[in-house]
């Protein structure tokens, strides 16, 4: 376990705990407090038990490293067991990776384990087992509201396409109906006059003789 006046020290730097693996975690230090400490990196807040920090190291490049310096301000709690708390409702990664890693909603945190809600489902992990925990994770939701949005966007587009069509399809009916009926109001009015004319061809006349 690394000492705390050793992570003091690195307040602001580009650090690395832990040589590798799942456990490894490169980001700027933020913030060191009596049993955890605070990174800042490119997934969000990164809070780390300082029980499982095996080995500390100084970046040689932090001054190329912009991406890990975005957030400023973290929780400040008593103990890890307190940030827990203070972290309660919230969407949270526990530990980076491997079967351990787990991704959900903090429901509550008692003496010996956290309270997580995944998929509706509740997880109790042991205290012991947190190494750490990362917050204000991109959220995936967004993406695919996203992807929503723009879907309904379109299918809204592709619905004004066909109503404007069906618009156009129903002013052409419209037309072809007026159209017909003209020609057969036409046709009708000339079979009459043929038939007045056919009529009048068809009747002899016959005068009477007259006498004298």
């Amino acid at each position: 376990m690394v000492e705390n006046s050793t992570f003091k020290s690195l307040i602001g730097s580009e650090v690395k705990i832990n040589r590798g693996g799942h456990d490894a975690i490169t980001g700027k230090l933020i913030g060191v407090h009596s049993n955890y400490v605070a990174l800042s990196s490119e997934d969000g807040a990164v809070y780390v038990n300082t029980t499982h920090v095996k080995s500390i190291s100084q970046s040689p490049n932090q001054k190329s490293s912009g991406t890990n310096g975005s957030i400023t301000t973290h929780i400040k709690a008593s103990s890890f067991n307190a940030l827990l708390h203070e972290l309660r409702h919230n969407f949270v990664k526990i530990n980076r990776g491997g079967p351990e890693k787990l991704e959900g909603i903090i429901s509550d945190v008692t003496s010996d384990h956290a309270i997580v809600i995944i998929n509706n489902e509740l997880i109790r992990v042991p205290l012991f087992h947190i190494k750490s925990v990362t917050v204000g994770l991109k959220s995936r939701g967004n993406k695919n509201g996203n992807k929503s949005r723009n879907t309904n966007g379109n299918a809204k587009s592709g619905g004004n396409k066909s109503s404007k069509s069906n618009r156009s399809g129903n002013r052409t009916n419209r037309s072809d109906r007026s159209n017909r009926s003209q020609r057969s109001d036409r046709s009708h009015r000339s079979s009459s006059s043929g038939n007045r004319d056919r009529g009048s061809q068809g009747f002899n006349f016959w005068t009477p003789p007259f006498f004298s």
